[in-house]
């Protein structure tokens, strides 16, 4: 697939912005944030929105 006239946005986040998905705690970290430090729960990156 050939993609014209469109841009490719690059943009690269230089700390990643986690969410944990069971109390809400947001968490900054230059590395990868496996699990929540409040409560252990899972977390997502928020950092880069996704579509």
């Amino acid at each position: 697939m050939v993609l014209h006239n469109s841009k490719i946005d690059r943009y690269q986040a230089a700390e990643g912005y986690y969410e944990c998905r069971s109390c809400g705690t947001r968490t900054v970290s230059s590395s990868h944030v496996a699990s929540c430090p409040s409560c252990g729960g899972s977390v997502r990156n928020i950092a880069v929105p996704r579509e």
